[in-house]
């Protein structure tokens, strides 16, 4: 398809205005493809990536606003004029608080504001740590929700906090609870007991929801950023992190969250771990060998749901914790073997559920995930076998918002996927929280209903599952999303965890052995055919 890209020179926006940009000119225009973002060289890579670099904006300078459009020529002019009209609509000119001129700098906010404490950045990333390394200057902790920042950076900025003793949460931390108040995509979560820190934002969100559902509730939760327990970083915020934790007198007990620690940072929270008079649980996504830290006695848990059942149980081990290990019931008969396919807003939420059939024996995997036993494919590549894709990879994020901001295209690619032949267990996600879209559950159902059409009916034999991350005290309430999917039909077991298990074993007890389906025959279209 045709591709029309414009630019507003020396125009800056940041990311979150220019994903709700994004968001608003798709719904009006009918066109799915629209980028809008900063002229960065990281940028220009991102947009050449999805085939939308024209030499126009090949040639922008950094602090330039760049727009690519890809659709039908007929939409083009139209989603010009949106774009063009929601660019124009003016900032808000003035601070609730004060009523005069919005700060324009770090200092000047200060100045009005001295008794603050965090400072949230989302800018791009060519100009992030120089924001993040001025508020930590100030005497401020950072949460850095910008990304593409360099290693090198991002190791100076830590190093730069831990003599400041400030905590620099990120980069690219979408999720913190600090003194009660959530910060980027966090639920409403009861003060409690339990401090929190991880390296995954949706896995903090499962793990505080799962506590508040068990009455308890957390005292902080701290984001450190997807790379830094890896070996470059060396687990800098997350070092820092556990000692607020561990002086922390509203912290009893503290829970820990990783993806593939590197084996020198992981050695060195270990050494943490041991020497804190704290009870410490620990959960590796994905580590099948968790020997290291038994051998030295820390709890350690092998999944998000397992994780909050431990630190719950440490602080009152008499809780009824029945509510979060809660499952449907499997049906009586599969109705039609064959294939998972999940997709997911949260990657930790992906994983968790790809390392569930994998668990379960499951064969055939693939994900645009990254693990063990598991094929790896791109994102826009069909569904073969039991796939799991995570919709908040950067791959599918490009100039467009997250699926928790805007669900549109995680909806739209669980319909292809709920299309495609020999699916028999669809698997999604519904996360709630400050940040999310409210109508993430009305667009799950609109969705099924949407595949039915498209089938003829056919996908009304698919069963559908569905995992619901968030509180009662959410905006929409959890149990009222719940009752929504329920009503459709759609299963609702008491965690991710749960959901893939549940959708696992269906299909292990539809097949003569538990193992996944034998490989597909392949169609002239080259997708799936239902399994013999």
């Amino acid at each position: 398809m045709p591709v029309r890209s414009f630019i507003f020179a020396a125009s800056y926006r940041d990311s979150a205005f220019l994903m709700k940009l994004s968001s608003q000119a798709r719904q009006q225009s009918g066109i799915s493809n629209i980028s809008a973002m900063m002229g960065t060289p990281r940028n220009k890579e991102l947009l050449a990536r999805s085939g939308l670099l024209t030499p126009e904006l090949e040639l922008a300078a950094p602090e330039d606003l760049l727009v690519a459009i890809e659709g039908p020529d007929a939409l083009l002019d139209k989603a010009e004029r949106i774009v063009r009209n929601l660019l124009r609509e003016p900032p808000v000119p003035a601070s609730p608080q004060t009523g005069g001129e919005r700060p324009c700098c770090l200092s000047q906010a200060m100045a009005e504001h001295p008794q603050s404490q965090v400072a949230i950045i989302s800018v791009a990333g060519d100009y992030a740590h120089y924001e993040a390394a001025k508020a930590l200057q100030l005497g401020l902790d950072v949460l850095l929700y910008s990304d593409n920042i360099s290693i090198e950076a991002e190791q100076a900025l830590k190093a730069f906090a831990r003599r400041k003793n400030r905590l620099l949460m990120g980069p690219d931390c979408g999720t913190a609870i600090i003194n009660r108040i959530p910060l980027g995509f966090a639920n409403q979560v009861r003060r409690g007991l339990i401090g929190l820190v991880g390296a995954s934002g949706t896995g903090l969100q499962e793990v505080s929801s799962l506590l508040d559902r068990c009455g308890l509730g957390v005292s902080q939760v701290y984001g450190t950023g997807s790379r830094d327990m890896t070996d470059a970083i060396g687990g800098l915020s997350a070092l820092n992190a556990l000692e607020r934790l561990a002086q922390d007198a509203g912290t009893e007990a503290i829970a820990v969250i990783a993806k593939f620690p590197g084996k020198a940072t992981r050695a060195k929270l270990a050494s943490w771990y041991r020497k804190t008079r704290k009870p410490v649980i620990v959960c590796y996504l994905g580590e099948d060998d968790m020997r290291p830290e038994k051998r030295l006695g820390i709890l350690t848990a092998s999944n998000l749901t397992e994780l909050a059942l431990l630190a719950a149980r440490t602080v009152a081990p008499m809780l009824d914790t029945s509510d979060i290990t809660d499952s449907a019931p499997l049906p009586e008969r599969l109705r039609q073997p064959g294939w998972i396919r999940g997709v997911f807003s949260g990657g930790s939420l992906c994983f968790e559920s790809l390392y569930a059939a994998r668990q379960t024996g499951l064969k055939n995997l693939h994900s645009n995930l990254h693990a063990a036993g598991v094929t790896h494919i791109a994102g826009h590549e069909p569904g073969r076998g039991h796939t799991f894709l995570d919709m908040g990879a950067d791959e599918f994020t490009v100039g467009c918002p997250h699926p928790l901001v805007s669900p549109e295209l995680k909806m739209q690619r669980l319909i292809e996927e709920m299309c495609s032949p020999g699916v028999s267990v669809a698997l999604t996600d519904i996360v709630l929280g400050h940040g999310t879209c409210p109508h993430q559950a009305a667009a799950l159902v609109q969705a099924v209903d949407k595949a039915a059409t498209l089938t003829g009916g056919a996908s009304r034999r698919i069963l559908v599952a569905a995992s619901v991350c968030g509180t009662e005290a959410d905006t929409p309430s959890r149990s009222s999303q719940i009752a929504l999917l329920r009503q459709a039909g759609i299963h609702v077991p008491g965690s991710n965890m749960q959901a893939a298990l549940w959708a696992a074993r269906v299909v292990a007890k539809a097949l003569p052995r538990k193992n996944a389906p034998a490989a597909p025959r392949r169609s002239r279209s080259g997708t799936d055919q239902q399994p013999a």
